[in-house]
């Protein structure tokens, strides 16, 4: 259940963690054998550390993009059109687990339809020592009402975890065109990045390590990034395995967006979708659509 406590920080910071919310040890172990039998040949081993860390990305062939995502320096996300993200493991241990359906009805209510696909796994591999590691904060632009973070193993500090900059979810509210949708307001957006700057330069970022099963809930418009990966200059090089995925009521008049999908072309590993209904932001409709 969710605590006043938790549902207080998550308005005010836009995330809460439930640990240990998923117990599935051997899907968990299923879903990382199964990232690794969509490596290409010749890319890098599970079985050998050396090569997570030097340059796989380098070795990454053009033709696996479109098949099992892109490795861009140290990041994969194992994502693709028409197949992974969709598999009924990846959804049973994520957006369609009865624990992680349970804190969503918590917050939305339960009128929410059963999940046709998460984002895919998202892979940070060791980086080399000698390249520098920086975030990469940014914020979706995909309509959506909840998102979950799921840790399918072991995430410790300075592995890449994912890292969110608390309480950006209300200050960034008002400059989308609708309080769901992937939008900004082009008339002030000169105002937006202003703030975007600032709430990186006064706003400590938070950092997710956890054990696996672990959910971070988050608000879809909080600042967020991937971490950085330094177990490379350790004895122990460690590979962050997540899995995200969004959530949304159900019942409304849904469409495709022309420019940001999802659709064929745009964001189709979203599946979550803009809807007619959906209100233009004001400063006190941020939760009018949540049971919180």
């Amino acid at each position: 259940m969710l605590s006043s406590g938790e549902i207080e920080h998550f308005k005010n910071y836009g995330f809460i963690v439930k640990q240990g919310l998923v117990h599935a040890t051997d899907e968990f172990r299923e879903v990382i054998d199964y990232v690794w039998e969509t490596v290409p040949d010749g890319v890098m081993s599970q079985d050998d550390p050396s090569s997570w860390s030097d340059e796989p990305h380098k070795r990454w062939p053009k033709s696996a993009a479109a098949k099992v995502g892109v490795l861009q320096n140290s990041a994969w996300k194992m994502r693709s059109p028409h197949r992974y993200g969709r598999e009924s493991l990846l959804l049973g241990v994520t957006a369609n687990h009865p624990r992680v359906r349970s804190v969503v009805w918590q917050f939305l209510g339960e009128q929410l339809e059963l999940a046709k696909r998460v984002r895919g796994v998202y892979v940070i591999l060791p980086k080399l020592p000698s390249v520098a590691g920086r975030l990469g904060p940014h914020v979706d632009h995909s309509a959506a009402q909840l998102s979950a973070m799921v840790l399918i193993d072991k995430i410790s500090p300075n592995m890449g975890a994912f890292t969110v900059w608390p309480g950006s979810h209300v200050r960034l509210h008002r400059f989308w065109t609708s309080c769901q949708g992937a939008h900004f307001n082009q008339r002030i957006k000169r105002e937006f990045d202003r703030e975007f700057k600032a709430i990186l330069k006064d706003t400590v970022p938070v950092e997710f390590t956890g054990e696996a099963g672990d959910v971070v809930f988050w608000h879809p418009r909080l600042i967020h990034s991937a971490g950085v990966n330094y177990s490379a200059e350790t004895d122990q090089p460690r590979i962050r395995y997540a899995i995200p995925c969004d959530f949304q009521k159900s019942g409304y008049t849904f469409y495709d967006d022309d420019d940001l999908g999802p659709g064929d072309k745009h964001q189709w590993w979203v599946d979550t979708r803009h809807f007619r209904e959906d209100p233009v932001p004001t400063s006190t409709n941020m939760w009018d659509d949540w049971l919180i």
